[in-house]
């Protein structure tokens, strides 16, 4: 029979192995959303946004209508970002508390905020005008 113990850790394992897709998802798309509207839409370096397929139809239809032109785009990663802060927020909540409860409601939180954020660029896309 196991101690009381060795429940306590394999507890601790299963809440951390819980945790741990949804915390390494947000962290990679708050970095990478931060990373683009600091790049884009604050130090503006011209090499980069040349390298970035602005204003083509191409674009536009891949990737979105906020591939229009820098700064729109700079724009939509900083609502993004802020976006998923409420996420990051709960996620921490979970940690903080160490409860199920606190878990279920950081990703139920993170998958709302994905798809009502993917709703919300679908319906400002200026094809639906």
């Amino acid at each position: 029979m196991q101690s009381s113990r060795a429940l306590t850790t394999q507890a601790k394992l299963r809440f951390w192995l819980a945790l741990l897709p949804g915390l390494l998802l947000m962290g990679f798309l708050l970095f990478a959303y931060f990373y683009e509207w600091l790049t884009v839409g604050i130090i503006q370096d011209p090499a980069t946004i040349a390298s970035y397929p602005f204003g083509s139809e191409e674009a536009m239809s891949a990737g979105g209508w906020y591939y229009r032109d820098a700064p729109t785009y700079a724009q939509q990663t900083l609502v993004a970002f802020l976006v998923l802060l409420p996420s990051c927020a709960a996620f921490g909540q979970a940690i903080r508390h160490r409860s199920w409860t606190w878990v279920v409601l950081a990703y139920g939180i993170f998958v709302l905020t994905i798809v009502l954020h993917s709703l919300v660029n679908h319906l400002l896309s200026p094809e639906n005008y």
